[in-house]
Protein backbone atom coordinates (compact mmCIF):
# COMPACT_ATOMS: atom_id res chain seq x y z
CA UNK A 1 0.00 0.00 0.00
CA UNK A 2 2.84 2.35 0.84
CA UNK A 3 4.07 1.60 -2.22
CA UNK A 4 0.91 2.64 -4.67
CA UNK A 5 1.15 5.62 -2.32
CA UNK A 6 4.44 6.57 -3.36
CA UNK A 7 3.82 5.98 -6.68
CA UNK A 8 0.33 7.93 -6.86
CA UNK A 9 2.59 10.84 -5.23
CA UNK A 10 5.61 10.30 -7.85
CA UNK A 11 2.81 10.20 -10.53
CA UNK A 12 1.21 13.52 -9.21
CA UNK A 13 4.32 15.13 -9.18
CA UNK A 14 5.09 14.41 -13.05
CA UNK A 15 1.98 15.00 -14.11
CA UNK A 16 1.87 18.92 -12.62
CA UNK A 17 5.28 19.21 -14.40
CA UNK A 18 4.02 18.43 -17.33
CA UNK A 19 1.07 21.04 -17.17
CA UNK A 20 3.41 23.46 -16.26
CA UNK A 21 5.90 23.07 -18.43
CA UNK A 22 2.89 22.91 -21.13
CA UNK A 23 1.80 26.60 -19.54
CA UNK A 24 5.01 27.78 -19.81
CA UNK A 25 5.82 26.45 -23.15
CA UNK A 26 2.79 28.00 -24.97
CA UNK A 27 3.37 31.52 -23.28
CA UNK A 28 6.44 31.69 -24.95
CA UNK A 29 4.98 30.62 -28.15
CA UNK A 30 2.79 33.26 -28.13
CA UNK A 31 5.18 35.79 -26.54
CA UNK A 32 7.23 35.33 -29.79
CA UNK A 33 4.79 38.01 -31.67
CA UNK A 34 4.02 41.33 -30.43
CA UNK A 35 1.26 41.69 -33.25
CA UNK A 36 -0.65 39.45 -35.10
CA UNK A 37 -3.82 39.40 -37.90
CA UNK A 38 -5.54 36.62 -39.83
CA UNK A 39 -8.67 35.64 -41.54
CA UNK A 40 -10.48 33.21 -39.80
CA UNK A 41 -13.30 30.81 -40.54
CA UNK A 42 -15.19 29.41 -37.68
CA UNK A 43 -17.43 26.04 -38.34
CA UNK A 44 -19.91 25.59 -35.35
CA UNK A 45 -21.33 22.09 -33.89
CA UNK A 46 -24.03 21.10 -31.18
CA UNK A 47 -23.57 18.94 -28.04
CA UNK A 48 -23.82 15.77 -30.75
CA UNK A 49 -21.16 17.03 -33.26
CA UNK A 50 -24.06 18.24 -35.79
CA UNK A 51 -22.64 21.28 -37.86
CA UNK A 52 -24.79 24.17 -36.88
CA UNK A 53 -23.45 27.33 -38.45
CA UNK A 54 -20.53 28.70 -39.98
CA UNK A 55 -18.90 31.75 -39.87
CA UNK A 56 -16.45 34.34 -41.58
CA UNK A 57 -14.33 37.24 -40.41
CA UNK A 58 -10.71 38.63 -39.18
CA UNK A 59 -9.01 39.20 -36.02
CA UNK A 60 -6.32 42.09 -34.98
CA UNK A 61 -4.32 41.93 -31.69
CA UNK A 62 -1.11 43.93 -30.07
CA UNK A 63 0.37 42.84 -27.41
CA UNK A 64 -0.56 44.06 -24.32
CA UNK A 65 -4.33 43.07 -24.12
CA UNK A 66 -5.64 45.02 -27.58
CA UNK A 67 -7.50 42.87 -29.22
CA UNK A 68 -10.35 43.45 -32.44
CA UNK A 69 -12.39 40.58 -33.35
CA UNK A 70 -14.83 40.92 -36.42
CA UNK A 71 -17.22 38.41 -37.28
CA UNK A 72 -18.46 39.47 -40.78
CA UNK A 73 -20.73 36.99 -41.67
CA UNK A 74 -23.21 35.53 -41.53
CA UNK A 75 -24.57 38.11 -38.65
CA UNK A 76 -22.01 40.87 -38.24
CA UNK A 77 -20.64 41.87 -34.83
CA UNK A 78 -17.25 43.02 -32.90
CA UNK A 79 -15.15 42.78 -30.16
CA UNK A 80 -12.52 45.26 -29.32
CA UNK A 81 -10.10 45.65 -26.53
CA UNK A 82 -7.80 48.42 -25.83
CA UNK A 83 -6.09 47.12 -23.03
CA UNK A 84 -8.80 48.53 -20.27
CA UNK A 85 -12.16 47.77 -21.71
CA UNK A 86 -13.80 45.58 -23.76
CA UNK A 87 -16.73 46.52 -26.46
CA UNK A 88 -18.68 43.80 -27.68
CA UNK A 89 -21.39 45.15 -30.45
CA UNK A 90 -24.16 43.71 -32.24
CA UNK A 91 -25.00 45.86 -35.23
CA UNK A 92 -28.39 43.73 -36.00
CA UNK A 93 -30.00 44.49 -32.20
CA UNK A 94 -28.17 47.82 -32.26
CA UNK A 95 -26.36 47.39 -28.69
CA UNK A 96 -22.75 47.74 -27.74
CA UNK A 97 -21.93 46.25 -24.28
CA UNK A 98 -18.58 47.52 -22.53
CA UNK A 99 -16.81 45.68 -19.83
CA UNK A 100 -13.55 45.56 -18.01
CA UNK A 101 -11.24 43.43 -19.19
CA UNK A 102 -10.39 41.21 -16.85
CA UNK A 103 -14.45 40.20 -16.64
CA UNK A 104 -14.18 40.21 -20.44
CA UNK A 105 -11.31 37.35 -20.12
CA UNK A 106 -13.44 35.06 -18.54
CA UNK A 107 -15.70 34.74 -21.44
CA UNK A 108 -13.60 35.63 -24.20
CA UNK A 109 -10.81 33.16 -23.59
CA UNK A 110 -9.02 34.84 -27.24
CA UNK A 111 -7.77 37.81 -24.91
CA UNK A 112 -5.53 35.52 -23.26
CA UNK A 113 -3.41 35.39 -26.86
CA UNK A 114 -3.09 39.17 -26.16
CA UNK A 115 -2.58 39.38 -22.89
CA UNK A 116 0.34 40.58 -20.68
CA UNK A 117 -0.48 39.15 -17.30
CA UNK A 118 0.89 35.78 -17.09
CA UNK A 119 -1.09 35.93 -13.67
CA UNK A 120 -4.41 34.97 -15.78
CA UNK A 121 -3.03 31.46 -16.69
CA UNK A 122 -3.07 30.47 -13.29
CA UNK A 123 -7.45 30.13 -13.44
CA UNK A 124 -6.34 27.14 -16.35
CA UNK A 125 -4.54 23.89 -17.24
CA UNK A 126 -2.73 23.77 -19.96
CA UNK A 127 -1.41 20.30 -21.85
CA UNK A 128 -0.02 18.74 -24.70
CA UNK A 129 -2.05 16.60 -26.84
CA UNK A 130 -0.34 15.97 -30.12
CA UNK A 131 0.12 19.62 -32.03
CA UNK A 132 -2.63 21.32 -29.85
CA UNK A 133 -2.00 22.91 -26.17
CA UNK A 134 -5.36 22.62 -24.24
CA UNK A 135 -6.19 24.92 -21.92
CA UNK A 136 -9.11 23.80 -19.45
CA UNK A 137 -10.97 26.66 -17.19
CA UNK A 138 -10.23 25.30 -13.69
CA UNK A 139 -14.14 27.16 -13.20
CA UNK A 140 -16.68 24.47 -14.10
CA UNK A 141 -19.18 27.43 -14.06
CA UNK A 142 -17.30 29.57 -17.14
CA UNK A 143 -19.30 29.76 -20.29
CA UNK A 144 -16.02 29.13 -22.35
CA UNK A 145 -14.84 25.29 -20.36
CA UNK A 146 -12.18 24.63 -22.73
CA UNK A 147 -9.97 26.14 -25.89
CA UNK A 148 -7.10 24.93 -27.66
CA UNK A 149 -4.47 26.08 -29.84
CA UNK A 150 -2.33 24.60 -32.88
CA UNK A 151 0.55 26.58 -34.61
CA UNK A 152 2.18 25.80 -37.83
CA UNK A 153 6.22 25.30 -38.85
CA UNK A 154 6.50 29.29 -38.57
CA UNK A 155 5.36 29.35 -35.13
CA UNK A 156 1.76 31.43 -35.76
CA UNK A 157 -1.38 30.21 -34.53
CA UNK A 158 -3.28 28.53 -37.52
CA UNK A 159 -5.96 26.39 -35.77
CA UNK A 160 -8.27 27.19 -32.88
CA UNK A 161 -11.26 24.71 -31.00
CA UNK A 162 -13.48 26.07 -28.41
CA UNK A 163 -15.70 24.00 -26.79
CA UNK A 164 -18.23 25.51 -24.44
CA UNK A 165 -19.72 24.22 -21.16
CA UNK A 166 -23.06 23.14 -22.40
CA UNK A 167 -21.10 20.94 -25.15
CA UNK A 168 -21.12 23.07 -28.68
CA UNK A 169 -17.73 23.45 -29.96
CA UNK A 170 -16.43 26.27 -32.52
CA UNK A 171 -13.85 25.12 -34.87
CA UNK A 172 -11.24 27.84 -36.26
CA UNK A 173 -9.17 27.90 -38.89
CA UNK A 174 -7.10 30.67 -39.97
CA UNK A 175 -5.66 32.22 -43.26
CA UNK A 176 -3.62 35.37 -44.39
CA UNK A 177 -1.75 35.09 -41.42
CA UNK A 178 1.03 38.02 -40.96
CA UNK A 179 2.80 38.30 -37.70
CA UNK A 180 3.67 41.71 -38.29
CA UNK A 181 0.50 43.86 -39.94
CA UNK A 182 0.48 47.46 -39.24
CA UNK A 183 -2.46 48.76 -36.80
CA UNK A 184 -3.97 52.00 -37.48
CA UNK A 185 -4.43 54.90 -34.23
CA UNK A 186 -7.74 53.57 -33.88
CA UNK A 187 -7.78 49.73 -34.52
CA UNK A 188 -8.42 49.15 -30.68
CA UNK A 189 -10.99 51.96 -30.10
CA UNK A 190 -14.93 51.98 -30.49
CA UNK A 191 -16.80 54.56 -30.95
CA UNK A 192 -20.75 53.47 -31.12
CA UNK A 193 -22.77 54.41 -33.55
CA UNK A 194 -25.09 57.54 -32.92
CA UNK A 195 -28.69 55.13 -31.90
CA UNK A 196 -26.90 52.38 -30.22
CA UNK A 197 -27.92 51.37 -26.65
CA UNK A 198 -24.84 51.44 -24.65
CA UNK A 199 -25.04 48.80 -21.68
CA UNK A 200 -21.88 49.94 -19.79
CA UNK A 201 -20.62 47.72 -17.12
CA UNK A 202 -17.69 49.21 -15.96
Amino acid sequence: MKKLATLGVLLWSVSAVALADARAELQQKLATFERFSADFSQQVFDERGEPMQSAEGSMLLSRPDRFRWHTASPDESLIVSNGTDVWIYDPFVEQVSIVPLEQAVQNTPFLLISGGDGRRWQRYEVARNGADYVVTSKDPGELIHQFSLRFDGANRIERFTVLESGGQRSEFSLRNINTAPATAADSFQFTPPAGVMIDDQR
